[in-house]
């Protein structure tokens, strides 16, 4: 069947981070933030809270995603704050929590001349797991990335991470498309070329030299990539 739909993984596909970056920064933000709305709390103890409620959600290997106001929320609860996520002051504290991490990402500078050449093709779509969807769609205008996509999904918004069928069906229903008609491209063999595959998606593997080469049982891609740069030939082959 022909190729309809491109689907793409977010982070270490469409854009890098920063190898300076550190995590930190965007904690001391989250955490200023905070102390400007009057919630007081002292800056270890409150990093330490945040980090186990992510540790203890992320062990339980369930795929149902937590988001950062929720982990923010929760690590408050720990203090005597007994705040909803969807407090402003958590919402702006989770904004600014992630300023730093806007700031560090990176692209390729081809990726928009590459997303060109497939758009008028193709209905593009991304699939990202990520606990801050304003933090994707600010990275796609930090770039100009937004006007190629038909479809984000974020699984902040489907409470659910990949390789959960869930997300990827949701980002199928978005772009109006059968399995059989997508193809997905990612750089995790777990996340993203299983994830896809469950659902009767196309697989293409980025692989990338700074990242370690994974192993995830007996998955492999249907196709595999150096660099994004050779998708579109890749893609009128099919």
């Amino acid at each position: 069947m022909s190729v309809e739909a491109v689907l793409f993984d977010f982070g270490d596909t469409l854009v890098t981070t920063d190898p300076s970056f550190e995590y930190e920064d965007c904690l001391i933000q989250l955490h200023k933030s905070l102390t400007k709305n009057k919630i007081e709390v002292p800056y270890e103890d409150f990093k330490k809270a945040h980090s186990e409620v992510l540790d203890k959600h992320y062990k339980t290997r369930s795929l149902e995603e937590i988001t950062f106001r929720s982990a923010t929320s929760r690590a408050l609860k720990c203090f005597g704050y007994n705040l909803s996520p969807n407090d402003e002051r958590i919402v702006e504290a989770v904004d600014a929590h992630m300023q730093p991490f806007i700031k560090a990402r990176r692209i390729n500078q081809n990726l928009n001349k590459i997303l060109q050449k497939l758009k008028g093709r193709y209905k593009l779509g991304i699939v990202s797991n990520f606990g801050h969807t304003p933090t994707l769609l600010k990275t796609l205008e930090k770039f100009d990335l937004t006007k190629f996509f038909d479809a984000v999904i974020v699984s902040a918004d489907v409470g659910w991470r990949k390789p959960s069928r869930k997300v990827f069906e949701a980002a199928l229903k978005a772009l109006g498309v059968s399995a059989s008609e997508a193809v997905f491209v990612g750089d995790s063999l777990r996340q993203d070329i299983w994830g896809a595959r469950r659902v009767g998606m196309r697989t293409v593997l980025l692989r990338k030299r700074h990242l370690r080469e994974e192993t995830f049982g007996r998955v492999k891609p249907d196709m595999a990539i150096k660099g994004l740069n050779e998708l579109p030939n890749l893609l009128l082959s099919l």
